[in-house]
């Protein structure tokens, strides 16, 4: 089990970007438009108080996978509360006949994990964990959305909470980079963006624009080792009244690759 855990950090810290392609049809205007709608449904989910549910599910091909093999690594939470930078959640690893479970925590910019019901905390810097779990990054998404190299105009969907309108965004390099927590630079960043690609979705729930979900889809392969990663997961929100989340009061400070294991 400790593999595995350590396995999927590893995995979901791998570069991953996207380029910038093509110029958009839209009107600028309304994409800015409609960036400053999702932009304000945004902060009022997190500053409002939601529960949440996650879904991701990371792919990894080539590189040190060996040939004609898949690593894939799925993630869930079920029970998930978020208020402005703070967040409570149990994260449950699923790869093949293996699971694991985690309790986190988010506050102050560090991101908490221990063994489900384990008395020991590990922190790191949650901007260097951010690819597992780039939906839960609600602050980061926001940035994305209003820095975007494009955002679509809004289609009819249906999400867990109703109806909703679809809007699909495609961030600029320097924010999935973020988004996937590694900077890529000089020629790397380069060859990585030839590669890259990404789009964030957002719905708004009718008839008050409220946030219902988001989801991410983002692939490009890690110019240094050669290994292509995809990262298909979602966010579904609900508003509700959430009390104070507080960091554990003693942690050990560990890097990234170490939080799991």
């Amino acid at each position: 089990m400790k593999r595995t855990a350590a396995l999927v950090l590893t995995a979901a810290l791998l570069a991953v970007a996207v380029a910038a392609c093509g110029a958009n049809a839209r009107p600028q205007a309304d994409q800015d438009r409609d960036g400053r709608l999702l932009a304000s449904s945004l902060r009022a989910a997190y500053t409002g108080g939601v529960t949440f549910k996650l879904d991701q599910v990371l792919l990894l091909t080539g590189g040190d996978v060996p040939a004609g093999k898949a690593f894939q690594i799925h993630a869930l939470v079920d029970d998930g509360v978020m208020k402005d930078d703070t967040a409570r959640f149990t994260y449950r690893i699923e790869q093949g006949k293996q699971s694991a479970r985690y309790d986190m925590r988010v506050a102050g910019g560090r991101l908490f994990a221990r063994q489900h019901g384990a008395p020991a905390w590990k922190e790191t810097p949650l901007p260097a964990a951010t690819a597992l779990f780039p939906v839960l990054r609600l602050d980061l998404v926001r940035e994305t959305v209003l820095l975007a190299a494009s955002v679509s105009g809004s289609t009819v969907a249906h999400v867990d909470a109703g109806f909703a309108r679809r809007y699909a965004v495609r961030p600029a390099p320097d924010q999935l980079e973020q988004l996937e927590s590694i900077p890529v630079q000089g020629q790397a960043e380069e060859q990585f963006l030839k590669s890259a690609r990404a789009e964030v979705d957002l719905f708004l729930v009718y008839p008050d624009n409220r946030l219902g979900r988001v989801e991410v889809h983002m692939a490009g392969t890690d110019p240094s080792s050669g290994t292509k990663q995809d990262i298909q997961g979602s966010i579904d929100l609900r508003p509700a009244k959430v009390g104070a989340i507080q960091a554990p009061a003693e942690a050990q400070q560990v890097a990234p690759g170490d939080l799991l294991t």
